[in-house]
């Protein structure tokens, strides 16, 4: 069994990990704390205010939106290859903004609730270190230092750029000032807002679950747990950053944990290390 100072050490970067485990509400945690870009995990804030505004009957989540040029995104999904006129739910851009991480419906979300009022429900929650002023496409185009305003030709730099490894370390993309931030603590403690319904009410709260617990992209922390354990969970990643925050179904009863990892020397084996991270917080609540 591989100890959580043993894990940590592994890790070819910066880390840190907080866990809460629902039951008991013992706490734990380990590693370098601090800020850290939250990459496409910024996408759980997303969801938990678009379900807000949902409870508050501003949007309706079977409501359709037409797909246009515009709205493409670069990097990761599916939407961004497909042909225009394509009408999706707002459901459905939430399961793919977080199953897949799409990024076009991850952008066409962000738009739709507002950077401002995304950033003022993150305050009201006491989440001080969480701060998302960038959508996908902003924060890559940063990242890949891509300024132009013709949306085909930007996202085809993007995609070569990344392709290459060609970055903007210094970019406003990476920068705490300027980029999106969370902590671990942070997203910690937002997964508990959605888990316990502190926020929303019991039907938002399901399809919040249900959302997260379909993840296909599982290859942190669910990837050396117990087969068939569950985990509601979101991942995230660019360029020497990694990222997994979720809610994971133990024996013990349910934990929520939060993986981050920054300045990381080898995105090969990051995702394994990681893993061992996660294995670690689940054997610490299920000796």
């Amino acid at each position: 069994m591989v100890t959580v100072q043993e894990a940590i050490a592994n890790v070819p970067g910066e880390v840190q990990f907080v866990a809460k485990h629902m039951e008991s509400l013992q706490e734990f945690s380990g590693g370098a704390s601090g800020i850290y870009p939250p990459a496409s995990t910024f996408k759980v804030p997303i969801l938990a205010e678009l379900y807000r505004q949902v409870d508050d009957g501003i949007i309706d989540t079977q409501r359709r939106v037409e797909l246009t040029d515009a709205d493409r995104s670069p990097g990761s999904g599916v939407l961004k290859e497909m042909a225009n006129g394509l009408r999706l739910s707002i459901h459905d851009l939430a399961m793919l903004m977080i199953i897949i991480s799409d990024n076009t419906a991850t952008d066409i979300l962000y738009n739709l609730i507002g950077r401002e009022r995304l950033n003022d429900t993150m305050r009201d929650l006491g989440l001080t270190e969480t701060k998302l002023p960038m959508s996908c496409r902003e924060m890559l185009y940063s990242m890949f230092g891509v300024s132009t305003n013709d949306i085909s030709l930007g996202n085809a730099q993007v995609t070569t750029r990344l392709a290459r490894q060609e970055i903007l370390p210094n970019a406003a993309g990476f920068s705490e000032d300027l980029g999106n931030v969370s902590s671990p603590s942070d997203m910690m403690r937002l997964l508990e807002v959605i888990y316990t319904g502190g926020m929303h009410s019991s039907k938002s709260r399901d399809e919040m679950m249900n959302i997260l617990d379909h993840q296909q992209q599982n290859t942190i922390i669910p990837a050396d747990l117990p087969l068939g354990t569950i985990v509601a969970h979101k991942t995230g990643g660019v360029p020497s950053v990694r990222c997994d925050v979720g809610i994971v179904f133990s024996p013990s009863g349910p934990y929520i944990v939060s993986i981050m990892s920054k300045h990381v020397t080898d995105m090969k084996v990051i995702d394994r290390r990681l893993a061992a991270v996660s294995r670690a917080v689940y054997d610490h609540f299920n000796p």
